[in-house]
C-alpha cells in the first residue's frame, strides 16, 4: 500500500470530482437521510471480505500507533442514482484522486482503510428530493458494512480514526452516531476528521463532542473554509436546518485545521506546516507549500487566504470545499500523528 500511495503521487489529479461533492449554491450537501431506501440499478452489493472492494487496505505495518477508517467523497458524476461496484472508472478516479490529496494525509499514523462503496452521485446533491437522500442512505448502508467488517475481521482491538470528507463527511457522521457513540467502539475512537459539512454542535452525541485541543481524544474535527469575503449565512441557515434539531446548540463546530486548538482560532501565514498543491493535469503533484495559507474560525466557518501564488480557487460562493484538505494536508497529518500517540499514551 505504501508503494501504491506513492505511485499515486504521481499520477495526475483535477478538481472536477472532488467538486461533484458541492454545488454552486450556498450549502453543500443540504439533504436528509432517508430511514429505508433500495436502488435496484447499483448491482449487487460489496463484498468486504474481499481486498478488490477496498481502495486501500492494510492489514500489515501494525507498528504505526492506529488505523483510519476513511470515506471518500464523491467522485460519481452520473444522471444515475449510486454507483455500481464494477464500475472501474469511477473506482480507478476514486483511488487516483482521493488517496493522495485526502487518505495519503493519514499514512504517517496508521494504517489505511478505505473502502469502495456504492456512493451517491453528483445527481443525489443537485436534485435534493427524497430520491437524492434514499441515494445516500443506500451508500450508507455500504460503508456501515465495510466498518462492520473492519471491526470484526481487520482492526483487531486497534484505536482507529473517522475520516472523511463531503459525502463521506456525512456518512462518517451518521456512521459516528450510530455504530461507535455511546458503545465499547467510542473508547477505541481516537478522533474524527469530517470537514466539508456544517455540523451543528448540538447533533454530535454527548460523549464525542468537538475537538478543542490539539491532543484530545473520542472528539471531532470539521471546518468548512471559505474566502475572506463570501456570504455565508444562507449556507449556516441550511446546514442547522438540515442536520440540526429543536433545543440543540445550532452553533457550527469549526476546527482550525492549522491550530486545532478552540484557544487559538486564528493563524497566520507562518504557522502551517505546509499545503499540498493544486495538481496540474498531467504533471506529477508538486511538494509542499510553507508559508501559503492563513485561516481563522468565525462564526463556524474557516476564513482562509492563501498567498498570491496558491491555484486553489473557490467555487462561485466563495467556498474552498475542493481544497478542504488539500491546504491544511502536513497539519492534518501531524495532529492525526498526535492523537494516536495520546491514545496510546493514555491506554498503556
Amino acid at each position: 500500500m505504501r508503494h501504491l500511495l506513492s505511485t499515486l503521487l504521481t499520477l495526475p489529479l483535477a478538481a472536477s470530482a472532488l467538486a461533484a461533492c458541492t454545488a454552486t449554491g450556498a450549502s453543500t450537501e443540504p439533504f436528509r437521510l432517508a430511514a429505508q431506501a433500495a436502488d435496484s440499478d447499483a448491482g449487487p452489493p460489496p463484498d468486504y471480505a474481499l481486498a478488490s472492494s477496498w481502495a486501500a487496505r492494510e492489514t500489515k505495518s501494525a507498528a504505526r500507533d492506529a488505523d483510519v477508517f476513511y470515506i471518500h467523497p464523491t467522485t460519481f458524476q452520473s444522471r444515475d442514482w449510486n454507483q455500481k461496484m464494477d464500475d472501474k472508472a469511477t473506482r480507478a478516479w476514486t483511488v487516483q484522486s482521493v488517496a493522495q490529496r485526502q487518505l495519503n494525509a493519514f499514512a504517517a499514523c496508521c494504517r489505511l482503510f478505505m473502502p469502495f462503496y456504492r456512493q451517491a452521485s453528483s445527481r443525489a446533491f443537485i436534485e435534493r428530493d427524497g430520491r437524492g437522500a434514499q441515494a445516500y442512505d443506500f451508500a450508507y448502508r455500504d460503508v456501515r458494512q465495510a466498518f462492520r467488517n473492519y471491526i470484526a475481521k481487520l482492526g483487531k482491538g486497534r484505536p482507529f480514526i473517522i475520516a472523511g470528507h463531503s459525502q463521506g463527511a456525512l456518512l462518517g457522521l451518521r456512521l459516528l452516531k450510530e455504530e461507535i457513540a455511546g458503545t465499547p467502539l467510542a473508547d477505541r475512537l481516537v478522533a474524527a476528521y469530517l470537514p466539508g459539512i456544517g455540523i451543528p454542535k448540538g447533533t454530535l452525541p454527548s460523549d464525542v463532542p468537538p475537538c478543542t485541543s490539539p491532543g484530545q481524544t473520542r472528539c471531532v474535527a470539521s471546518w468548512n473554509g471559505f474566502s475572506e469575503s463570501a456570504e455565508t449565512t444562507a449556507w449556516k441557515q441550511r446546514s442547522v436546518a438540515d442536520y440540526g434539531a429543536s433545543g440543540q446548540d445550532p452553533a457550527l463546530v469549526c476546527t482550525n485545521p492549522m491550530t486545532f486548538d478552540a484557544t487559538l482560532p486564528a493563524a497566520g501565514f507562518a504557522d502551517g506546516k505546509g499545503m499540498l498543491p493544486v495538481a496540474q493535469k498531467d504533471r506529477p503533484a508538486a511538494p509542499l507549500v510553507h508559508r501559503a495559507v492563513a485561516a481563522r474560525c468565525v462564526d463556524g466557518i474557516l476564513r482562509v487566504r492563501t498567498a498570491s501564488t496558491v491555484e486553489a480557487q473557490p467555487l462561485p460562493n466563495g467556498s474552498l470545499h475542493m481544497h478542504d484538505i488539500a491546504l491544511f494536508w502536513a497539519d492534518i497529518s501531524a495532529n492525526a500523528a498526535l492523537r494516536a500517540q495520546r491514545w496510546q499514551e493514555d491506554h498503556r
